[in-house]
């Protein structure tokens, strides 16, 4: 009979890291609960996770973990033809390098922080880098790290707990990266942009850096796959301690095989971490929804729940040039009632 496999028993456990590892990720304990409040424990067991891992001398690579994981789980010996053949799957394996599965919307910005600080802080890395697909995404996080950055109560306990960088500076890839600094950066700066330091800053000093990846699918497929994957592979640069987050940590149909940490969205959902969608199922003109229609529905949510959130509609087209057309006759059908350049600011069109 076939065994089947979800995507648990993919994850694998760090239950041997090693008594100093435990010792110096725990000591950190007052920084990740005033990072993330009690609702948001699974960031807290997440970042616990892959630090463990980073920091444990039981696990000098990969390879170590998983033939752990291998043996002392029948379904994946039973699944896989053989223990080569399980780690075949995995990409990374002569590197510390692990993933984090994180539902989108569960606060995965949190958790990078979180790991940087704390890497930093240990004096296991002297530098960081975070790398993600777009510029978009770029802004994003570091909007988010200097945020977290500017609270006191996150500097002072670091400064307490006697931290060897209590507050690095967030940096892009236009500035040197120096040690203590936090580098933030979309993969192409990497390899396109001219006058990026990447290369001054992190050749030949990957031993002693810490590389995240958000939203990690985007290593193993897509436009970027090669050579984001070359580049974390590079002997150039010698990186050794890599750590992806994503919430579609899938290749192709497959589970990602080196996930340490695994908070789904269904479990998100329940918990109420992330909003259950309200899809529209009936309409009354019995096909597809109208602008009209859809803007009435946006009417309605704004003024049952403007006061508690911002209501967005999202409208979702199959290519480039339907979605520009829909914007088009979306912002005509709201200067009806208002002037157009206001709007245009109403109604904002994305391909991705």
């Amino acid at each position: 009979m076939p065994i089947t496999l979800v995507n648990d028993d993919f994850v694998l456990g760090v239950e041997n890291a090693s008594y100093d590892a435990r010792s110096r990720v725990g000591h950190y304990e007052p920084f990740f609960e005033a990072l993330s409040l009690d609702r948001y424990a699974f960031q807290r067991e997440a970042m616990r996770r892959a630090l463990l891992f980073l920091a444990s001398e039981n696990y000098t690579n990969t390879s170590v973990l998983a033939t752990e994981h291998y043996n002392a789980s029948a379904k994946l010996r039973g699944h896989f033809a053989s223990q080569a053949d399980y780690l075949d799957q995995f990409k990374l394996l002569d590197r510390k390098a692990v993933s984090l599965d994180l539902a989108t919307g569960a606060g995965k910005s949190f958790v990078l922080y979180g790991i940087a600080r704390v890497a930093l802080a240990m004096g296991l890395v002297d530098k960081v880098l975070v790398l993600c697909p777009s510029l978009t995404i770029e802004e994003g996080l570091k909007d988010k790290f200097r945020q977290l950055s500017a609270r006191q109560d996150l500097k002072q306990i670091m400064e307490s707990l006697g931290a060897g960088y209590s507050n690095p500076p967030i940096k892009s890839a236009n500035d040197p990266i120096l040690d203590g600094d936090i580098c933030v950066e979309n993969i192409h700066a990497v390899y396109d942009r001219p006058g990026s330091s990447i290369s001054h800053s992190f050749k030949g000093k990957g031993a002693r850096t810490l590389v995240l990846n958000d939203e990690a699918h985007h290593i193993y497929s897509g436009a970027e796959a090669t050579r984001w994957l070359e580049f974390l592979r590079s002997d150039e640069y010698g990186f050794r301690m890599i750590v992806g987050v994503s919430g579609t940590p899938y290749i192709d149909n497959d589970y990602f095989p080196d996930v340490v940490f695994r908070y789904g969205l269904k479990g998100a959902i329940e918990e109420g971490v992330v909003k259950r969608p309200n899809y529209a199922t009936g309409r009354s003109s019995g096909g597809e929804a109208t602008l009209a229609e859809i803007l009435s529905n946006h009417e309605h949510n704004r003024q049952n729940y403007g006061a508690h959130a911002k209501p967005v509609s999202i409208i979702v087209t199959e290519k480039i040039l339907a979605c520009v057309q829909v914007w088009k006759s979306l912002v005509d059908e709201l200067a009806k009632s208002m002037p157009l350049a206001e709007a245009e600011k109403k109604v904002i069109w994305v391909a991705s």
